[in-house]
């Protein structure tokens, strides 16, 4: 367990370190969350702290795991999508440069990871699937990059989800006996926990679109690399419960913001987190909800 603990507890203390230093220079230089018509909070927060993330999951890597292609892939698909977080902080990017960061992102880890994901094309044993299956392999990290920016609406609501998401993943993967996954996993939940306590309420600082994107984006990688050791539909469809929460608000929102008549990337108050606080639930309470909400989905998966 020494070496698990030495996962955790790295990327932990980097983050915890980090995240008040990226706080203070989000204050110096006006880097902040104004309230606004979807917005919850009240008073201008820092932002971009999901910059102690990333570093505390970079680092954490390139100390404890050998950097092949596959992980280097990973590693240029998060600076990426960080990258695309932090000028959307800064600049509010149109939601199509988003997207295509969120796409280039996607297409390093695909390209770099041809060899792994290639076990998902085999096993249905067809080579001309290989185009379809890289497009929907690109679709669901898009998907869950989208998912965990739309969720973060809440005080430590989405760090929060990824720490359960996390543990249940964990569990996962200790019943399977995948131990090389494991410590991907503990080292990135270590990075979250570092970060959780200064987000939840009252946050001091939020993770921004640049700590939201990277979460959905390395979440989305983890599963992906899980079911392909080797891949199985039970395997998929049964872990795929860790993701019901994120995935069925983002499934909502479109389907909603369709049905308007309007664009899927316009901002609403219609998140699940919305209408908890309209039923008289307080943001903590809201919070706890969605909270349980997640644990039952990762329970439903381990089981």
């Amino acid at each position: 367990m020494m070496p698990y603990s030495l996962l955790f507890l790295l990327p932990l203390a980097i983050s915890y370190v980090s995240t008040p230093l990226i706080s203070k220079f989000a204050l110096k230089n006006g880097i902040v969350d104004r309230p606004g018509a979807h917005k919850t909070h009240q008073i201008a927060r820092p932002i971009m702290g999901g910059l102690g993330i990333y570093l505390a999951t970079v680092i954490g890597i390139v100390v404890f795991f050998p950097v092949t292609p596959g992980i280097a892939s990973i590693i240029l698909g998060a600076s990426a999508v960080v990258i695309t977080g932090v000028l959307d902080d800064l600049y509010n990017l149109k939601p199509l440069v988003k997207l295509a960061g969120q796409l280039v992102a996607a297409a390093l880890v695909i390209l770099g990871n041809t060899g792994r994901f290639s076990t998902i094309i085999n096993f249905f044993g067809d080579s001309y699937i290989a185009v379809p299956t890289a497009l929907l392999l690109a679709f669901w990290i898009v998907l869950m990059i989208n998912a965990f920016n739309l969720i973060d609406g809440l005080d430590g609501l989405a760090a929060g989800t990824a720490v359960i998401i996390l543990c249940s993943m964990v569990a996962v993967s200790l019943v399977r006996g995948n131990f090389v996954l494991l410590g991907y996993q503990v080292m990135v939940l270590g990075a979250c926990a570092g970060f959780l306590p200064f987000n939840l309420q009252p946050a001091k600082i939020f993770m921004g679109d640049t700590g939201s994107m990277l979460l959905g984006f390395l979440l989305s990688v983890l599963y992906l690399y899980s079911i392909t050791e080797p891949f199985s539909v039970s395997l998929v469809l049964g872990s795929a419960f860790i993701f019901a929460y994120p995935a069925l608000d983002v499934a909502f929102a479109i389907y909603r913001r369709l049905r308007r008549g309007g664009s899927i990337f316009a901002a609403d108050q219609g998140h699940i987190h919305h209408l908890l606080i309209r039923l008289g639930f307080s943001v903590r309470q809201a919070v706890i909800i969605l909270y349980l909400l997640s644990l039952f989905f990762g329970g439903v998966s381990v089981l």
